[in-house]
């Protein structure tokens, strides 16, 4: 391949799908980067060029102009996707609908689009797939909340060029709308929420905000200060997610029936978790666990198929809970 080809090849990849854009100044700085020297007014006409055979867009009302790709457009210049990475796309777009923004799924929209044209080309029942795959959540889930557009676009950037962003943020205990300087450290979609993960400037610990309060954002370019001992995985699996109660880990000590819990066993609660049969209905677990609502949760809807054999304490808090509850429905009038 001629050396000018490999240059075309490598300047389509550095123009983003629009709304962004990539100014002919940006470019000719990032191709000198990779390599090839070359003028402006040499890739303002490769780019003229180019944009008779693939959908590329630019912006004359500024100079230097600006060039994206169509939102719309697939990328004929990368494989022709066999029915494996079709179906994987497929796949996706099953699990990822009920949990993302409509906005970021736009973005991959031309490509779940192309999976689903290739699969129903062959003559394969794998053009079946979308008649007869159906993703169901588990427990109940409320209407997704609206996400302003703005705000993800600002906070997915920020994470991944590191930098803060600054959001106009309505926290729930807050009297009023506030301008906040955040540090994103990791973004943490769970259902029907989508949690941004991050230090606010003038304020002590790691904070939780819910991305449907934002109404506006903006990138602020300056590096984020990042704590050396902040892992993302390790935040979540210290219960974090679960609103914590306490940031002591509990020994979780049940008997649970068969078969109602089973899951359990395919599924531990936790690494260190231990499994002992005690007859061909029961089992017993020993686990640790962090110390959340999550868990309180989970352990008075499941009160009618586990024991709480240990802690004591837990023990008596869920049964006072469930005493209240039994109390409530009782009432009449």
């Amino acid at each position: 391949m001629s050396n000018t080809a490999v240059r075309y090849l490598t300047m389509l990849r550095m123009v983003p799908r629009y709304p962004k854009s990539i100014t002919t100044t940006e470019l000719t700085e990032r191709l000198d980067e990779q390599g090839f020297s070359v003028t402006m007014r040499s890739i303002q006409r490769d780019l003229e060029k180019l944009s008779i055979d693939f959908p590329l867009l630019v912006d004359e009302s500024s100079r230097p102009f600006q060039w994206s790709f169509d939102r719309e457009a697939t990328m004929d210049i990368i494989p022709a996707l066999d029915l494996p990475a079709a179906l994987t796309f497929e796949l996706a777009k099953a699990y990822l609908t009920p949990m993302l923004p409509p906005r970021a799924l736009s973005h991959l929209k031309p490509h779940f689009d192309e999976a689903h044209r290739t699969l129903l080309r062959e003559q394969n029942p794998l053009g079946q797939w979308p008649n007869r795959v159906r993703v169901i959540n588990r427990g109940l889930s409320g209407q997704r909340p609206s996400i302003d557009s703005d705000v993800l676009e600002t906070v997915t950037e920020a994470l991944l060029r590191e930098y803060r962003c600054e959001l106009t943020y309505q926290a729930r205990n807050w009297p009023e709308p506030a301008e906040i300087v955040v540090h994103p450290l990791g973004l943490i979609f769970r259902d029907p929420n989508v949690y941004l993960i991050g230090k606010i400037e003038g304020r002590e610990g790691v904070r939780q905000l819910v991305l449907h309060r934002a109404s506006g954002g903006k990138l602020v370019e300056k590096p984020l200060e990042r704590p050396e001992d902040f892992d993302l995985d390790l935040y979540i699996s210290s219960g974090a997610m679960g609103i914590l109660h306490s940031r002591a880990p509990m020994f979780l000590h049940l008997r649970c029936d068969k078969p109602v819990l089973n899951h359990l066993i395919e599924s531990p609660l936790g690494f260190d978790q231990v499994t002992t049969d005690i007859d061909e209905n029961t089992f017993e677990i020993t686990v640790t666990v962090g110390d959340t609502q999550d868990l309180r949760w989970w352990l008075t809807a499941q009160a009618v198929h586990c024991d709480i054999l240990e802690p004591d304490w837990l023990r008596e808090e869920i049964s006072s809970t469930l005493e209240k509850g039994l109390s409530r429905t009782q009432k009449t009038g």
